[in-house]
């Protein structure tokens, strides 16, 4: 299982979380999720949820993602200001990656705003390329990079066609 920094533990998210979620949620993203939102991903089929606590209970990071037919889609990751740079969206990417492996899937995608060159920089160091853009993608307008990262060969490769 994907490391987590001591003494940070993690868990899948509950109701109860939300109000938590949506407070980082807010705290971190210009134009963020509404608490509703994750609450209709919370318990879904599907989804991979991951929350990470710090010592002192304070939610310091999640992710939530969903699966497309055989990609996991990366919905939402987030690190509290106060404990980035610890390694925390770092375990819980690799806790998403292992269980795309686990499930058989070929890989991960994700949108990243093309401003955030940080979180550019983190999941090309994670394996992720940029593989398109969608225009205007955010309420601001601002474009998003599309990101990638293959888990396992499709069909296609393993026949020579890609």
């Amino acid at each position: 299982m994907a490391a987590l920094p001591e003494p940070f533990v993690w868990r899948e998210p509950h109701f109860s979380d939300l109000p938590a979620v949506a407070e980082l949620e807010a705290l971190v993203f210009p134009d963020p999720w509404p608490q509703a939102l994750f609450a209709s991903e919370v318990g879904q089929p599907e989804r991979f949820q991951r929350l990470v606590f710090a010592p002192n209970g304070e939610l310091a990071a999640y992710l939530f993602a969903c699966w497309q037919v055989d990609e996991l889609h990366i919905l939402k990751v987030a690190t509290h200001p106060r404990y980035q740079g610890m390694g925390l969206a770092t375990a819980l990417l690799n806790a998403a990656q292992e269980e795309a492996e686990r499930r058989r899937g070929i890989g991960l995608t994700l949108e990243v705003r093309v401003s955030n060159q940080r979180a550019i920089n983190l999941y090309r160091y994670l394996g992720y390329r940029i593989i398109g853009r969608r225009p205007r993608y955010y309420q601001n307008g601002e474009d998003a990079l599309v990101m990638y990262r293959q888990v396992r060969p499709t069909i296609f490769q393993k026949l020579g066609l890609r």
